[in-house]
């Protein structure tokens, strides 16, 4: 799952929760879930564990490479 997707199905406290374990903020987790925002190895790790590996580190490094392209759904839905 990656932090698009996490963001997308928890709650808010959820999230809260998550980014506490994890030593970042809400601000900072919404930038990278929303906003494509850059994350480095350390904090994809503990977001990772503080998620009890819902999310792994690659789907947070990586999410375009985890997450349906938009043209790949429109053919899908056609």
């Amino acid at each position: 799952m990656t932090p698009k997707q996490f963001y997308s199905a928890n709650t808010k406290e959820k999230i809260d929760q998550l980014v506490k374990a994890a030593g970042t903020s809400f601000a900072n987790f919404q930038q990278i879930a929303l906003y494509n925002a850059s994350v480095g190895r350390k904090l994809a790790e503990r977001l990772a564990a503080a998620s009890n590996q819902e999310m792994t580190e690659l789907e947070i490094l990586y999410p375009e490479r985890f997450e349906p392209q938009e043209d790949q759904q429109e053919k899908l839905s056609a």
